[in-house]
């Protein structure tokens, strides 16, 4: 049986795309599903920031940034962003996050090494687990319906089970709104457009 790699976000440079490849060969591809991918959190001074790859086990919340040399060499980059960068890593740290890094050039040209770190950092059978709060959380109220937008909506649902995938509603205002069947149900996908050629379908 093959299995299929998968995970929680889309990742954004070759960098990162690299470090999933690594990680599936240490771990295994079921286990990338539970790497979040650009995962939000604030920093002490109440700025939202987001983690290149987040993990969670039974015992820890962990933090893996890939630094690119464009945006992270300190002899490159801008002290503004240098301080920047240890900004996020020192709030992390603060907030009991255990953080890990790696370069580009690590992932490329130390590939091995950097499994065998992986390995020894995160365990060689590492327990992880779905991140509890990953979905920010949400506010909301009932909207009761009328009876012509009811029957608006009973209509749709029965369009879509007939395979009918577009429709135009005309409000009593005589306003007209196209609507496509599904749209607001649509999910990103986990699996992200640049990690297809690491992707094989499960038997």
């Amino acid at each position: 049986m093959s299995k299929s790699t998968k995970s929680t976000g889309q990742t954004y440079s070759y960098a990162e795309d690299l470090f999933v490849e690594l990680f599936c060969d240490v771990f295994g591809p079921e286990k990338s599903q539970y790497l979040y991918i650009q995962y939000p959190f604030v920093d002490i001074y109440g700025n939202r920031r987001y983690i290149d790859f987040a993990l969670e086990n039974e015992d820890m919340k962990i933090a893996i940034e890939i630094d690119g040399e464009t945006y992270h060499n300190p002899n490159i980059v801008s002290r503004n962003k240098y301080y920047d960068d240890l900004l996020k890593q020192n709030s992390l740290i603060y907030e009991n996050w255990k953080v890990y890094r790696w370069v580009h050039n690590q992932l490329k040209n130390q590939p091995e090494k950097v499994k065998d770190e992986m390995a020894t950092f995160l365990g060689e059978m590492p327990m992880f687990k779905y991140i509890d709060d990953y979905l920010p959380k949400q506010k909301g109220k009932v909207i009761e319906l009328k009876g012509h937008q009811q029957q608006a909506i009973n209509n749709l649902e029965e369009m879509r089970k007939a395979g009918e995938s577009i429709a135009l509603l005309y409000h009593a205002t005589g306003e007209r709104v196209i609507i496509v069947m599904g749209a607001v149900n649509v999910m990103k996908p986990r699996v992200s457009g640049t990690l297809n050629k690491y992707i094989l379908c499960i038997a």
